[in-house]
């Protein structure tokens, strides 16, 4: 199907300009103004910006944490992202502690797969450091999983210093990228205590001790 969106403005990286649009099934296929091509429907954007689709980097969709689950799942969430212009959405895999990688990858494979309006692909949580993890990464690349999340803090997810320096360093030998939660969870469990003997208990405190 070939979409001609015309009299509009497009915004690009080189910012915006009067252009009209021709889309072939998922791709732009040209770019110009007064274009005139054939195309089986023309829609006149005319007053518009066209966007391209926006990508959300950091989704937690259907995530059980701290006893309860993510408001929401991956069908609502990414209905909610498309509304929004958001047209692929990365979400976190994440296996318990104790769990193999390609556990979680599994796990949220199920979650997403045929309930998912946009596109979509994973980063990978590592909760876990030890051979057996480290022996699972090629195989977590070979699945299309090249990004990693560390955590400093919380205890199902932490890792210590160790094993995050480790860590850190198979991933640079594979390519990989990582992103690491930093927070100190000590010290943050000493703010705590403090705030609590005080009485400091209202939701400002939460700030306060981060």
């Amino acid at each position: 199907m070939r979409t001609l969106f015309k009299g509009g403005s497009v915004a690009s990286g080189k910012g915006v300009r009067r252009a009209d649009l021709l889309v072939e099934g998922e791709k732009v296929a040209s770019l110009g103004r007064g274009l005139k091509a054939e195309a089986e429907r023309i829609i006149d954007v005319t007053g518009c910006v066209l966007f391209p689709g926006f990508i959300d980097a950091h989704t937690h969709f259907d995530l059980e944490v701290a006893g309860t689950v993510t408001a929401d799942g991956f069908a609502s969430g990414s209905r909610a992202a498309l509304r929004g212009g958001t047209t692929t959405v990365i979400d976190f895999a994440c296996p318990n502690k104790g769990e193999s990688l390609a556990s979680g990858l599994e796990r949220w494979r199920e979650k997403a797969v045929g309930k998912t309006f946009c596109d979509y692909g994973f980063h990978m949580t590592i909760d876990d450091w030890n051979e057996g993890v480290r022996a699972e990464l090629p195989e977590m690349f070979a699945q299309g999983i090249s990004s990693f999340k560390l955590y400093m803090t919380y205890p199902a997810m932490l890792l210590g210093d160790r094993d995050l320096y480790w860590a850190l360093k198979e991933l640079k030998t594979l390519g990989g990228i990582c992103g690491v939660h930093c927070e100190n969870a000590g010290v943050i469990d000493g703010m705590i205590a403090e705030k609590k003997a005080l009485g400091e208990l209202s939701p400002a405190s939460h700030p306060q001790t981060r």
